[in-house]
């Protein structure tokens, strides 16, 4: 008997390590950054928590930033941008996309309109916007020549999810509204409705013409990223009560990175069904 309690416990102390290591690896993917030159004013900042723009004037002196990542990669970015004017953009307020918001005291900060108590429960003491946007309202911005619309959809990722559409370049920032190879962290606390997503992902589908997507996570992509993401959710949902169509949905999405414990093909199963239920 003792000596089966050894081994028990030598296997859990192996699975723990390794359960460590791979949560490292994962968390060093997820936090690793990516620079894309778009163009001389224009540059994407992939990884380090959410993805995130940065638009500068031709002569320099404005900036617009769009989430400004968390930890190490959130004063990488800060020091980036090198513009006295700067206007911050928070997609939505998951803490990935706004940790660095305390490094632009001076900027003007412009999000989704949450209420100051949602704002105050997730944003981590980082001060409340100076200027939000309603559902189905957008707010229109100068920064040198480009005009960036910046736009609630209302609600999806979150009770409000802002997108960014910067009209002479076709280029669209999603936020979290869109995943990239990846399955979406879906929190009910904060306001997360698949319904309404799916919605959201058509809407977006028929107001943009874009050239380039910027997802919330993962790789620049294109407008057909959209009906990617609705197709995801639509298959998940279709498969509630079919073992066999999970079962096919496992090896189509086996490739999509998951963050342990808060997203996978069986969380976003479940979700759906439980939305479903509460409706």
């Amino acid at each position: 008997m003792k000596k089966n309690l050894i081994i028990a416990g030598c296997i859990i102390v192996v699975a723990i390590c390794v359960a460590g290591v791979s949560f490292h690896k994962m968390f060093r993917k997820f936090m690793a950054v990516e620079t894309v030159r778009y163009d001389p004013q224009l540059t994407i900042y992939l990884g380090g928590g959410g993805n995130s723009i940065v638009l500068t004037s031709e002569d320099g002196s404005k900036a617009l930033v769009v989430d400004t990542k968390m930890g190490g990669a959130a004063k990488k970015l800060r020091d980036e941008v090198k513009a006295k004017e700067i206007i911050v953009v928070n997609t939505h307020l998951h803490r990935d996309h706004i940790g660095g918001n305390m490094l632009y005291p001076d900027a003007k900060i412009i999000s989704g309109a949450y209420t100051r108590e949602q704002w105050k429960s997730n944003a981590n003491n980082n001060r409340y916007p100076d200027e939000t946007v309603k559902p189905n309202e957008e707010i229109v911005e100068k920064v040198g020549t480009e005009t960036v619309h910046i736009r609630n959809m209302g609600r999806a990722h979150t009770w409000n999810d802002i997108v960014v559409y910067c009209e002479n370049r076709k280029l669209l920032v999603t936020g979290d509204i869109l995943f990239i190879s990846m399955h979406p962290v879906l929190f009910t606390k904060t306001g997360a409705n698949v319904a309404s997503w799916v919605t959201i992902l058509d809407s977006l589908n028929n107001r943009y013409q874009a050239k380039a997507v910027v997802p919330g996570h993962g790789k620049v992509s294109d407008q057909g990223a959209l009906m990617t993401m609705k197709d995801y959710f639509v298959s998940i949902g279709d498969a509630i009560g079919s073992p066999e169509k999970q079962a096919a949905l496992k090896q189509k999405y086996r490739a999509y990175f998951k963050v342990p414990g808060m997203s996978g093909l069986e969380k976003t199963l479940a979700f759906i069904e439980n939305e479903r239920k509460n409706h």
